[in-house]
């Protein structure tokens, strides 16, 4: 499932490609994940044209110049493709099997496409009034921000003290305390803190709460810089994967050596969520 910083490099793209481009037109093959349906969407949609680009947690928002904004979740393997008449043909579109599962594309004026390829079919879009958007129950269930300047350390480590008494791996994930770090990021951000997933968060000191948020903030940034990870699905507005992969030094690498210390790399299950630490370079 695309995590923040897959989201994040979609709506940059977005802001790039598309932000100011006027829809003519909107058509899609499975009009079940289209909301409140397709009479609406497209009364919506059509003649208006798109003024911003917004991520709120893993929700991609595009207000419109009308009273409406479009609202996206890629969900597991969803995620926008942006043609031109000159590239709509290009190998990367036609012959990357994850890129071909197209069942959403909106035309602009100039005849380029914002098409949405999602092979379970579990990505949706809405059409919502835009003083409505941040009332989303979904959004509205939502922690800070990870990466958000105003999460600081005192706030970090007062949110998981509150869950003192439990294991830290799990509490990461915890989209309604701290919205945006996922299975990728938690593993990752762990091992470079130095802490294992299963130490018990009471048992963690000052100076590691201080750690594990810069490791956090660090890796979360570096993912978006690298235009975040493709572990299957994922594509970037261009068709291209995430280069982050390349970088990780645990996730998924089980029974693989650490790159700093040689140890060989574990695979635990948390609450039926794989994690991968080192257990030498984490305690």
């Amino acid at each position: 499932m695309p995590e923040l910083p897959e989201v994040q490099t979609v709506v940059t793209q977005l802001g790039q490609k598309v932000v100011g481009k006027k829809i003519v037109d909107f058509w899609s093959g499975w009009p079940k994940k289209v909301m409140p349906g397709m009479r609406e969407f497209r009364e919506g949609v059509c003649g208006a044209s798109i003024i911003s680009a917004k991520r709120y947690g893993k929700h991609i928002v595009m207000e419109l110049d009308n009273d409406f904004a479009i609202v996206v979740h890629l969900k597991m393997t969803g995620h926008f493709l942006y043609k031109t008449p000159k590239t709509k043909n290009d190998p990367i579109f036609t012959e990357d099997r994850v890129n071909g599962y197209i069942h959403h594309i909106f035309t602009f004026s100039d005849k380029t496409t914002l098409e949405f390829s999602d092979m379970r079919k579990f990505g949706w879009l809405a059409l919502i009034k835009k003083g409505a958007v941040e009332e989303l129950p979904a959004i509205q269930a939502l922690g800070i921000d990870a990466l958000s300047p105003r999460l600081t350390e005192d706030m970090f480590r007062t949110l998981l003290s509150a869950r003192k008494t439990k294991v830290v791996g799990p509490v990461l994930l915890e989209q309604n305390l701290i919205a945006g770090i996922g299975n990728i990021y938690r593993s990752e951000a762990l091992f470079l803190a130095g802490i294992l997933p299963t130490r018990k968060i009471l048992k963690i000191t000052q100076v590691e709460f201080k750690e594990l948020l810069r490791a956090v903030k660090k890796v979360l940034r570096e993912a978006v810089r690298l235009q975040g990870t493709t572990d299957g699905d994922f594509r970037d507005l261009d068709g291209q994967p995430g280069r982050f992969k390349k970088a990780l030094y645990v996730y998924r690498r089980t029974d693989e050596p650490c790159k700093k210390c040689g140890t060989i790399i574990k695979r635990a299950k948390m609450a039926q969520r794989s994690v991968f630490f080192c257990p030498t370079c984490q305690r």
